[in-house]
């Protein structure tokens, strides 16, 4: 599991009715971003970039897992 609570830029742009968010891992070299509300706190925004980079950077960790893990068939050998 990653952890995004260390080496990440977040970043906060007024866009007329909305705000984005975006965030980026400077280790992974990941970024994602939301749009919300700008009348919600900046602690409130931060923390649901914060949640959707933890997301993003552990479906692409379980994603390098399962390549990484050879499939074997029924008589015991490897399928490649």
């Amino acid at each position: 599991m990653h952890s995004p609570d260390h080496g990440v830029i977040i970043e906060f742009s007024r866009m007329g009715s909305y705000i984005k968010v975006s965030a980026f891992h400077e280790a992974t070299m990941t970024e994602v971003s939301i749009v919300g509300d700008p009348k919600e706190t900046e602690q409130k925004l931060k923390q649901t970039v914060l949640k959707k980079l933890s997301y993003v950077l552990n479906k692409e960790a379980a994603k390098k897992s399962n390549q990484q893990t050879p499939k074997k068939d029924h008589k015991g050998g490897i399928i490649v």
